[in-house]
């Protein structure tokens, strides 16, 4: 990959597999030090630590109708109650399991609305996989809310290294896959977690540190997501810190502001946390913000971790995809659709393809 190394040598990314110490990362054992090393940076600098307390989780069954899309599938709503020495937050999630499959794997869907579509619904499920859907405001407000709703009050802040919005949501997430976990009716080996724009950042970052999810797919995700922050264009550290933004991620991280070169980390960081597991990223042809060829670039820099663990990253022609082209063979997944900031029919069937090639 003479020309997209290249490329990427432009960047001056800082190398993944680097120990603290200068020393080389060659194996597997180095990898998992160099592994918790990259987790306590990103957490530090850039999403914040969730609180470490012991927790209990409730679950509460609030809707069961078993006639879902035209008695095709089996839809549940529940309401998740989680206490902690301190304080409690709760938050529902709907659940839709296809009949004509036994124990089917599973898509955990960030969504921007409390219900599953309609479309969207039975559309996976028709296709062999159930859904369980993650409205993230119900988890805690997308808005400046001094971090005084839901999952956000649920532990003292500090304004440097306390979480953000972003570790909130995919923490909420993962209190979902610990419900999904204690279910016998779903495939507990194949469950992915998936989001679009924000809520791809949010499915990146849970996936990243949760590994106990089989695959992680983040769309048209951008800064803060997939894109290298280094030479990006479009969204940048100066944009995420206006004030509709400015709580996702931690104070620390907004000291880098125009200094992206200054990061101790670059996304492809959080991309190699999910390694050696199946990542799928999905960009926009025209997502200037978003900004698709350094989301691609992040997955190149990604794949040497992947390869020291013996598997093969993102296969891919020397050079930027075209569009609608996608890269399934590897362990890491992309496509480049046609159009705008949009998460739709053409990138649903993509990741759906790519899963059934990898059974995952």
């Amino acid at each position: 990959m003479g020309f997209l190394n290249d490329e990427l040598k432009k960047r001056k990314l800082p190398e993944v597999l680097l120990l603290r110490d200068g020393t080389r990362v060659r194996d597997e054992t180095a990898w998992r030090k160099r592994r918790q090393e990259i987790a306590e940076i990103l957490q530090q600098q850039f999403a914040g630590y969730a609180p470490g307390f012991k927790l209990e989780l409730e679950e509460r069954l609030i809707v069961d109708d078993p006639n879902g899309y035209g008695g095709k599938a089996h839809i549940y709503h529940y309401d998740l109650r989680i206490l902690s020495p301190f304080n409690y937050t709760s938050f529902g999630y709907r659940l839709a399991i296809p009949k004509h499959v036994e124990k089917p794997p599973v898509f955990l869907n960030y969504s921007f609305t409390p219900w599953i579509a309609d479309g969207l619904g039975e559309e996976i499920t028709d296709c062999g996989y159930a859904i369980a859907n993650v409205y993230y405001e119900d988890i805690t407000a997308d808005k400046n809310d001094n971090h005084m709703t839901g999952a956000s009050r649920f532990c003292r802040r500090n304004p440097y290294d306390s979480w953000g919005k972003v570790a909130i949501w995919a923490w909420g997430g993962s209190r979902v896959l610990d419900c999904l976990l204690k279910r016998d009716d779903i495939d507990k080996n194949r469950i992915a977690v998936v989001g679009h724009s924000r809520l791809g950042k949010t499915a990146l970052w849970c996936g990243a540190l949760d590994e106990r999810f089989s695959m992680v797919i983040s769309n048209d995700s951008g800064a803060g997501g997939a894109a290298l922050f280094r030479g990006k264009t479009g969204e940048r550290i100066k944009n995420l810190a206006n004030p509709g933004s400015r709580l996702w991620f931690c104070g620390n991280f907004y000291q880098y502001a125009d200094r992206e070169d200054e990061l101790p980390f670059d996304q492809h960081f959080v991309l190699a946390l999910v390694a050696p597991r199946n990542l799928y990223v999905c960009s926009a042809s025209q997502d200037d913000w978003a900004d698709p060829a350094s989301e691609f670039l992040s997955c190149v820099a990604a794949s040497p971790v992947y390869e020291l663990l013996g598997y093969q990253g993102l296969v891919c022609p020397d050079g930027y995809p075209g569009e609608n082209q996608c890269f399934h063979d590897g362990k890491i997944g992309y496509h480049l659709r046609k159009g705008t900031h949009h998460m739709g029919r053409f990138d649903w069937q993509r990741i759906i393809e790519y899963r059934n090639k990898h059974n995952v």
